[in-house]
């Protein structure tokens, strides 16, 4: 058991491509300026049965990091989203940052067992944007793939996976870069069924409780008030 978890280890720290589709992304996600977000890691292994362990390099814009614990370590976490963890303790993760500043994540099974299926999430990565960061439309980048089987064979992806961070101020509902009484007629015209060109429903709900409803325009108008 103990060589087949090494070989699966070598197999990882080593090059062995093998022609297979294999491929680690992220979806497109929002988040908003001076927030926490935990997006998914997914894996499509549809061309490599067996997967059990993967590497990649996370980049990520400046001003949004991987959130760290008390003692430095990045926040990662194993997926349990579309199931395919079905022994998420026995799977180990290492990660560090290269010179180049992007993340090195290393993940691998203890009793070298395969993830469930062939697509989903794997990887829960906790992320925290800057309230430095500006509005608009950034990239995040997987690099450097490479998923391992269970027989120790690996396929080497040369494709970065690109996807679009999109970050949006809280409350600013009209997304014209100010918080005042236009996006609290916004948020009105919402809860009121109106359809408003230019309207950002993630940035309208203020008390980020996946809802938009006069709570949130209290909220807004407390931002307003604060600032006169």
């Amino acid at each position: 058991m103990m060589q087949k978890v090494f070989t699966l280890i070598g197999a990882i720290l080593l090059t062995m491509g093998v022609n297979a589709q294999a491929t680690l992304k992220v979806e497109p996600f929002k988040i908003g300026i001076g927030e926490q977000k935990t997006i998914t890691l997914d894996m499509d292994n549809s061309g490599l049965t067996d997967a059990a362990a993967f590497c990649c390099d996370i980049y990520l814009p400046e001003g949004v990091e991987i959130e760290t614990d008390s003692e430095g370590n990045y926040n990662f976490s194993i997926s349990t989203k579309d199931g395919r963890s079905t022994s998420p303790e026995s799977l180990i993760i290492a990660s560090a940052i290269q010179s180049d500043e992007a993340v090195r994540v290393v993940c691998f099974p203890t009793d070298a067992n395969a993830f469930a299926g062939v697509s989903g999430a794997i990887l829960n990565i906790s992320l925290v944007a800057s309230k430095d960061l500006s509005k608009g439309t950034e990239e995040v980048t997987i690099a450097n793939q490479e998923i391992t089987n269970t027989t120790g064979l690996s396929t080497v992806n040369p494709d970065a996976s690109i996807s679009d961070l999109i970050a949006f101020i809280r409350s600013d509902a009209n997304s014209d870069g100010d918080i005042n009484i236009t996006d609290v007629a916004y948020v009105l015209d919402d809860i009121n069924g109106a359809s408003t060109e230019g309207f950002d429903e993630d940035a309208a709900d203020a008390n980020r409780d996946g809802e938009i409803n006069i709570t949130d325009v209290s909220l807004i108008l407390d931002i307003i008030n604060s600032e006169n």
